[in-house]
């Protein structure tokens, strides 16, 4: 198959090129006609992409997550690869996503929304709480205010955030292919929170299959995941992030869905596949055999 990887990108520019790398070699192994290109210098919107079988989207946030690339491709029928116009910017967008999911009775953190400057002056949420970008991702730009915290320390613009309760808890994500959940690996690691710095930089990070999860917690995850997904009408491979609280009373609270989570050496969904006896290269075929579903 003739492909177009596209990676780079101005938003979270170093996963994805991290991310497109292993792409790229995987999709050479498997036989595949490659032709990257990096969308920051504009040459994909004059490209004949008619030329391409496929476009593999390897790019993170922005333009290429919120539903813009995915629509410049309907525009010229090309199949690509991940989520639709629609699924992709509402994804993108937390608070019409978290909508969608607490309409579907799955379990969200109580959150608001205000600029940084109304913050500061009122806090809109008891503390502690998580300020994070409404369409941020790789965790970038998130910030845990502690009871001790200055937010006068805080550099932010005033622009608006989402303001969220922090729940301490197990991070589990949990990815879903093919509309079938894949499986769930648990996060642990050394920082204050999964930021950036852990999840691509960090090799102090464990990630473990959650056995001693209970039976009804494991069913949620996976009940949430596979909503979340199927909800917003999904497609290729997506993650699903959560929180587990310790008290075994609540239940898991789906912070967020990720459609087009990171593929680098680092990312979870690799692991999750690796897990659940799927390697790489068999991953990155059954995400091009969705895009022609």
């Amino acid at each position: 198959m003739n492909i177009v990887l596209l990676s780079g990108g101005y938003t979270e520019r170093d996963v994805s090129l991290m991310s497109s790398k292993e792409v790229k070699n995987s999709l050479l192994r498997i036989g595949h006609k490659v032709t990257e290109i990096d969308i920051i210098d504009n040459e994909f919107l004059n490209y004949p992409l008619n030329k391409f079988d496929l476009v593999f989207n390897g790019l993170h946030g922005g333009i290429g997550e919120n539903g813009v690339i995915q629509s410049i491709c309907e525009l010229k029928n090309i199949p690509y690869t991940g989520s639709p116009v629609l699924a992709s910017a509402i994804a993108m967008n937390k608070v019409m996503a978290k909508k969608i999911f607490n309409s579907m009775n799955i379990t969200i953190a109580n959150s608001v929304v205000s600029n940084f400057n109304d913050i500061k002056i009122n806090e809109p949420i008891e503390r502690p709480f998580v300020i994070k970008p409404i369409d941020g991702g790789s965790s970038i730009g998130v910030h845990i205010i502690y009871e001790n915290t200055n937010l006068n320390e805080i550099k932010l613009d005033n622009e608006r955030f989402i303001v969220e309760s922090y729940i301490e808890g197990k991070e589990i994500a949990v990815a879903v292919l093919q509309n079938k959940v894949l499986g769930m690996i648990e996060i642990k690691y050394d920082e204050a929170f999964y930021d950036y710095q852990s999840k691509y930089k960090s090799n102090n990070n464990k990630y473990i299959i959650p056995k001693d999860l209970n039976i009804s917690h494991k069913r949620l995850l996976e009940s949430y995941a596979l909503s979340a997904h199927t909800s917003l009408d999904c497609k290729g491979v997506t993650r699903a992030d959560f929180i587990v609280p310790y008290e075994e009373s609540n239940k898991p609270i789906l912070l967020e869905i990720n459609t087009l989570p990171g593929l680098t050496k680092h990312s979870l969904v690799p692991k999750i596949a690796q897990n659940n006896d799927l390697d790489f290269d068999n991953l990155i075929s059954k995400i091009i055999e969705d895009a022609f579903i």
